[in-house]
């Protein structure tokens, strides 16, 4: 059974109510950008079971027990977080969930439907899960840093690009990230989240290109974010200095990156921003099935 996890490689902005640190449902919420899925589990049955109606909690269960390759008890969550606040986003992580059970019918319908979301992101991650229900082999990238292996993985995300355009953004992944230090695993989860590979993506916000770099960070690091050579060497270059300012945490970097770094600061931690908080979920899940976790 295909283990592709492409639901998780957009930014969830649910729109949903955000909590204080320190409650029940931060702790489990902080268990899952952790890693410990399975306290994350424990801690949001016991929320739930005092706040049964939070969509938002539901679908937090239903990523956790995802993680845990627990399909079944993921379907149940992400079905009860749907029919409490139906979204696109619960509609794809659902899908998602039903292609680990061989559930192909079932995942087709829900995601035909998630196709049909005015989120460009979320439209786009769903017709790719299509694709592979429809046989398409999923990217992973091992160690050895294979050229061909990573610019299947660009085509994967956007088969428009000319072989000319796959190769140098393959090359410029490979060498900026071997210069500064970072798995380029890391560098091609966070790309293919922020702007699917393609090199003219803009953000309402104005962050361009396949990092989408800020016009005030761009200028700050002196390149040009239309050049995607350019925009990939920022786009390392501001992640390494995350990781150093957050002692080497991926998780905080990539909220950093995602949210700015005076916010982690502020809130001593990923700040409770749902967009954020997806964020960073969402790279990191991408980054550990290209690594084959």
């Amino acid at each position: 059974m295909i283990q592709f996890v492409a639901a998780l490689c957009l930014v969830l902005s649910l729109a949903l109510p955000l909590y204080a640190a320190g409650t029940a449902f931060a702790l489990a919420r902080d268990a899952h950008l952790s890693g410990r899925h399975r306290e994350a589990v424990v801690q949001l049955h016991a929320y739930l079971s005092a706040a049964p109606k939070d969509a938002t909690a539901w679908m937090w269960l239903g990523a956790s027990y995802y993680q845990l390759g627990e399909a079944e008890e993921a379907v149940a969550a992400f079905t009860r977080a749907s029919a409490l606040r139906p979204s696109a986003e619960a509609l794809l992580w659902l899908g998602a969930s039903y292609v680990r059970l061989g559930r192909y019918a079932d995942a087709e319908r829900v995601l035909r439907q998630a196709s049909a979301s005015s989120r460009p992101q979320t439209a786009q991650v769903a017709r790719q899960w299509l694709r592979v229900i429809r046989g398409r082999r999923a990217p992973v990238l091992d160690e050895r840093q294979d050229p061909a292996q990573y610019a299947y993985v660009v085509t994967w995300y956007n088969p428009a690009l000319s072989a000319a355009q796959v190769d140098a953004v393959v090359r410029s992944v490979l060498f900026f990230s071997d210069r500064y230090g970072i798995d380029p695993r890391l560098v091609m989860s966070l790309v293919a989240v922020e702007s699917g590979f393609h090199p003219t993506a803009q953000s309402s916000a104005g962050a361009y290109g396949l990092g989408q770099l800020m016009p005030a960070t761009a200028r700050s690091l002196g390149v040009n974010p239309a050049d995607p050579v350019a925009n990939i060497y920022g786009t390392v270059r501001y992640l390494r200095a995350q990781l150093d300012r957050f002692g080497g945490n991926e998780a905080l970097a990539l909220a950093a990156y995602n949210a700015g770094r005076g916010a982690v600061s502020r809130y001593g931690g990923i700040p409770p921003y749902n967009e954020t908080q997806w964020y960073v979920v969402n790279v990191m899940a991408l980054y550990r099935h290209l690594a084959g976790s």
